[in-house]
């Protein structure tokens, strides 16, 4: 089936980039919804404009990757209509900043220029929004079902806090990946480290990893050390600039980190404004930790199967 399904995707690969029309053939389903040939390529057009970096992948890979994005967005927006009902956002000042950012990560200048860009490329707007908002919600929910749950040793991450006029900022990318057996983790972890060393971090990241940042090659921005928690820390003061970290332990599987790049500041440190980042990073990390075993868990509530 995966033979097949890889003739059949070059194949339409070469017929949609040279303007011809294509049979439009369902893939899989999920549950009752159907997912189609249209579907996938849109979803893979949608991927090369967003990152760049997955055209080094091969064109199976790229389908692979389509098809759980796919997957992922139709299993959070089937969750969230049981929650919500009409999947819809009333904040639109919030809403306007995720959107304004993402067109400025991407190197636009203003919106239009972004939605002309988008139809260029035969990109919906409306679709780019509702996948936001559908993030959003499912974010959302997470916070209230696992909030709760987050367990922060406040004492233990002030104590973290250096009290000089010096910090250390590090850009970071990361790869989170999960593993059915125990005995699989060394090799799993090998197996990535040879993507990275023959395809880069980002489009190994966007191959492998669970997290939310795979769509942007794993790109998590500069940190502050102090704004890090000392299990990874610690990991990450073992190896040097553009190396990457060994599998850490996490609760919804392994993290791996690329030290992209490390700078001093010079500032005058408030301690208060420290652990109140410290604090925001540990919440965010284990909330996306128990967004990925959220949606494993609903997951199995739904039926995907091929045609």
């Amino acid at each position: 089936m995966i033979k097949y399904l890889k003739i059949l995707l070059i194949t339409f690969l070469l017929m949609y980039s040279s303007g011809l029309t294509i049979e439009n053939k369902i893939i899989f389903k999920i549950d009752n919804e159907i997912i189609t040939t249209v579907d996938v390529l849109g979803e893979i057009n949608n991927l090369k404009f967003f990152n760049k970096d997955i055209n080094q992948l091969t064109d199976e890979e790229i389908y692979q990757i389509a098809v759980q994005s796919i997957t992922k967005y139709k299993i959070k927006k089937k969750s969230l209509s049981k929650n919500f009902g009409k999947i819809e956002f009333q904040n639109d000042d919030y809403l306007n900043q995720i959107i304004q950012k993402t067109y400025e990560n991407l190197g636009f200048q203003d919106l239009k220029t972004f939605k002309n860009e988008l139809s260029k490329n035969q990109i919906s707007f409306k679709k780019f929004q509702e996948k936001l908002i559908t993030d959003i919600l499912w974010n959302q929910v997470i916070f209230s079902k696992y909030y709760n749950k987050l367990v922060i040793d406040e004492e233990k991450l002030r104590k973290q806090i250096k009290n000089n006029k010096k910090i250390n900022s590090i850009y970071l990318k990361e790869i989170v990946y999960e593993v059915s057996d125990i005995k699989e983790i060394e090799e799993k972890y090998n197996l990535i480290i040879k993507d990275i060393n023959v395809l880069g971090f980002e489009s190994a990241a966007i191959k492998h990893s669970v997290s939310n940042t795979s769509s942007n090659g794993g790109d998590l921005g500069w940190i502050n050390e102090n704004s890090i928690s000392n299990k990874i820390l610690n990991e990450l003061e073992k190896i040097s600039v553009k190396n990457v970290t060994e599998p850490i332990r996490i609760s919804s599987g392994f993290l791996i980190l690329q030290k992209f790049d490390e700078r001093e500041i010079q500032k005058d440190i408030n301690n208060e404004e420290e652990l109140k980042k410290l604090i925001d990073f540990e919440k965010n990390q284990q909330l996306n930790n128990y967004s990925n075993l959220y949606y494993n868990k609903i997951k199995k509530d739904f039926k995907i199967n091929a045609p």
